[in-house]
């Protein structure tokens, strides 16, 4: 399967965000971060496959949500709450602004995941918000079905990319527990128009 659209914009992303961020202080004051809100997949962890997916700790939704939610509005008491974004945002934003890349990554994570071609047409159908919700916790609500496992280190968003000066280096994990985080990453930094321009 070929996804050149989609893969070709590297190039692009690199020129767009030379404006948009510039990093050169791992200690310099935080003025903008990205962070992922615990969701329903961590919740669908369980102690035998807990490390195959490579998260030790088998949590409790809503007290892991509330302490993020502290963790949070500490941030955006310091740097804004514009300053703080969401990768659910985020995602749901790259979905929203190019049709034609959506349907790529719907392909590339149907093929990655392998799983019946049908559900690419199942996922195209979907609302742009229930699909960003399917993309992250890969549970598909609407026919009560687990379509792939969640990506529970999706929280630790210090680990999928990396910014020198004015280049974003996006992370290549050595499992394939977190290789959906990678393509999710790939299409945010390519797609949104916040990080675009």
């Amino acid at each position: 399967m070929k996804y050149s659209n989609f893969e070709s914009q590297n190039h692009d992303l690199f020129m767009n965000l030379e404006s948009a961020i510039y990093v050169n202080s791992e200690i310099g004051r935080l003025e903008k971060v990205i962070v992922h809100r615990p969701e329903e997949g961590i919740s669908r962890i369980s102690p035998k496959r807990s490390d195959e997916l490579l998260f030790d700790d088998i949590v409790y939704l809503p007290q892991i949500q509330a302490e993020h939610d502290t963790f949070t509005s500490v941030l955006k008491k310091f740097i804004g709450e514009e300053n703080v974004l969401y990768l659910h945002d985020l995602l749901l934003e790259a979905l929203d602004a190019d049709q034609q890349a959506q349907e790529e990554i719907i392909a590339r994570i149907i093929d990655f995941e392998e799983l019946p071609s049908k559900y690419i047409k199942t996922l195209s159908q979907l609302e742009n918000h229930r699909l960003t919700d399917v993309l992250i916790s890969g549970y598909l609500e609407e026919e009560d079905l687990i379509l792939f496992d969640p990506i529970p280190n999706f929280i630790f968003t210090r680990d999928i990319a990396v910014t020198i000066k004015d280049q974003v280096i996006i992370t290549r994990a050595a499992k394939e527990a977190r290789f959906r985080e990678n393509f999710l990453t790939r299409f945010i930094f390519l797609r949104t128009p916040c990080l675009k321009n």
